[in-house]
């Protein structure tokens, strides 16, 4: 039978109010995921340390034997209940995933917790390790044992510390991961490939940072989408609901063909909020595309990168010219795949005519997550006889996938018609030979000119030709760019000065706890202590000249200390810290005291002239 909302709150008031008891010794074990894995497999080992006493830390000796992948830290908490009454009771959590270098029998040493009492360790484990890929019996999804004993409520039961015990594993593996998804699972050589990779959480995220990709060797990429701002949408995974977070989207041509390995992405993600808040490292899984050969039967002059779906044309800007001047040759295909890797064909044009280098311009896009395209193509053709040529059609061969055949595109013959010039190509033209420049110049030499007579009287020129009237007349645009660019290094200068973006910064996080006094008593206890977080988080931030978010309390308390904060300011932010805490994690309590909080807020925010 489900417990009553009154015994529900009971339960929390008697968590909340009962006293700390002395701790007992630590306890500290460490488990496998798998018993059995190969040395291209992944295989995850979790330390636990309970009743691990404040500024303990967990550590691991090295194995040489043994790659580290990534790591990831967290903090549980559970309820016990004994003779004494309930007791919270706090452990550490160490997940480090792992990659065996050798096969044969591994065995990991104990790990080791260091605290100030001494030194404790736990058990050695071990598992066998083969030659390449293992399967996972469990499918990947085998529970691990739950190291915080059995619950006090039923099957049935609700237990009202389940939020309370989510909340403080908020970076568990389970509830943010990394995963890389193909649109395909094989291709042709030259085909597109959509590889999306994305953030599962089921967490707040803060920000993602220091992303590393993969080496794509093999592959010709195209970026098609990376959001500047992290947007989520909800997603189902093995019936467990989440936030899928898009953090890139690559398009992937593959040049050869076979299995093509796509390694893990990694990127630090932080979560949570200034006194919560965590940075954790995240790894998402390897992929493999299979690439096919492309068939055989290609038509001559195929290229093994015209793959996709293509249309050639041609045209000239001038079907019509005079002898030695020059028209435009413009080629142009355009259709769906990877057009900067398109080879065009060359066109051939008759001896009379003299075909230059092309000049190429592409251009891309995208529509529906595939890559589109058009190469442009333009070279300039000089007529060096008269009369009227052809140009030969043109043929582009590209293989279909869609299809699975090869196709041609084709383009239609093209004439051009040369007629003479006037003056000395006219002269060349009758001969059936262009002059050459050294000719042209005799001609123009010796040709008969018309006499002219100029009279030029003696008069002073006009100020206007002076070269002092131009200095003169340049002196008013060249003081007003001078004062625009003046009025540029000034606004340059009071951005990039660190004291000003300072002020400005401090400005913004009072106005933002001002806002809170006017206006907030239309929002939640939970958004208004989100505000006050941020705010006075970018203030400690300020005042201490690093980034306090994912802090503890113990370690905020010395950095204040070290600054010079007076002890009244430590007080207030932790009096600030218990307030959100409270909020945060005991949502059932009583309403937050928000005049007290503010009250503290702006007088940290006024008081203290720290660093």
């Amino acid at each position: 039978m489900r417990r009553t909302g009154n015994h529900l709150a009971a339960t929390v008031a008697l968590l909340l109010a009962a006293p700390a008891l002395a701790a007992d010794a630590p306890v500290v074990t460490q488990d496998l995921d798998r018993t059995e894995v190969g040395t291209d497999d992944i295989f995850v080992l979790t330390v636990r340390a309970i009743d691990a006493p404040a500024g303990s830390s967990l550590q691991l000796p090295d194995v040489p034997t043994v790659e580290t992948i990534g790591t990831s830290r967290g903090v549980q908490s559970s309820i016990r209940f004994g003779g004494g009454g309930p007791r919270v009771q706090q452990i550490s959590t160490l997940t480090v995933r792992m990659r065996a270098l050798k096969p044969g029998r591994l065995v990991l040493p104990p790990a080791e917790l260091h605290a100030s009492s001494g030194v404790f360790r736990s058990q050695p484990v071990s598992l066998m390790v083969k030659p390449g890929h293992v399967p996972d019996p469990g499918g990947g999804s085998r529970a691990r044992p739950d190291p915080l004993g059995t619950s006090p409520f039923g099957d049935d039961d609700e237990n009202p510390f389940d939020v309370f015990r989510r909340r403080q594993q908020a970076a568990g593996e389970r509830d943010l991961f990394l995963r890389g998804e193909l649109d395909k699972k094989e291709v042709y050589q030259g085909e597109q490939a959509t590889l999306s990779l994305w953030i599962y959480a089921r967490v707040d995220l803060s920000r993602v940072d220091a992303v590393t990709m993969p080496r794509l060797d093999g592959f010709w990429t195209e970026d098609v989408d990376t959001p500047k701002e992290l947007s989520g949408e909800t997603r189902t995974v093995d019936g467990v609901p989440y936030r899928a977070y898009l953090l890139r989207r690559l398009a992937l041509f593959p040049v050869k063909s076979g299995p093509r390995e796509i390694g893990p992405v990694e990127a630090d993600i932080t979560t949570g909020f200034l006194f919560a808040g965590r940075r954790e490292h995240r790894a998402s899984q390897p992929l493999t595309l299979k690439v096919k050969p492309l068939p055989p039967g290609a038509p001559a002059g195929f290229q093994p990168s015209a793959v996709g779906a293509w249309a050639l044309s041609a045209d000239l800007t001038s079907v019509r010219t005079e002898l030695g001047t020059p028209v435009t040759l413009r080629l142009t295909v355009e259709g769906r795949g990877n057009v900067k890797d398109l080879v065009l064909p060359r066109p051939v044009v008759p001896p009379a005519l003299k075909l230059y280098e092309p000049t190429s311009t592409d251009k891309t896009s995208t529509v529906r997550g595939r890559i589109q395209g058009r190469r442009t193509q333009e070279f300039l053709v000089l007529p060096q006889q008269t009369g009227t040529f052809e140009i030969p059609s043109l043929e582009l061969a590209y293989f279909d996938p869609e299809t699975q055949r090869y196709e041609r595109s084709r383009t239609g013959p093209l004439t051009l018609t040369v007629v003479p010039g006037t003056g000395a190509s006219a002269l060349a033209a009758a001969s059936g030979r262009t002059e050459e420049p050294a000719a042209r110049n005799v001609l123009n030499a010796g040709a008969l000119r018309p006499l002219r007579v100029q009279a030029v009287l003696d008069r002073p020129p006009p100020p206007w030709r002076r070269g002092w009237f131009l200095a003169l007349m340049a002196l008013p645009p060249l003081a007003f760019v001078g004062a625009l660019a003046g009025q540029a290094v000034q606004r340059h200068r009071a951005r990039s000065d660190p004291r000003g973006e300072r002020r400005r910064r401090e400005q913004r996080a009072r106005a933002r706890l001002a806002a809170l006094r006017t206006s907030g008593q239309g929002i939640d206890d939970a958004v208004f202590s989100a505000e006050v977080d941020g705010a006075v988080a970018e203030l400690l931030s300020l005042r201490l000249g690093s980034p306090v978010t994912g802090l503890t309390r113990e370690t905020l308390r010395a950095r204040l200390a070290a600054a010079g904060a007076p002890p009244e300011l430590q007080a207030r932010v932790a009096r600030i810290q218990d307030s959100c805490d409270e909020v945060r994690f005991a949502p059932g309590a009583a309403r937050m005291d928000r005049a007290a909080v503010l009250a503290d807020a702006e007088a940290l925010a006024g008081s203290w002239e720290g660093g």
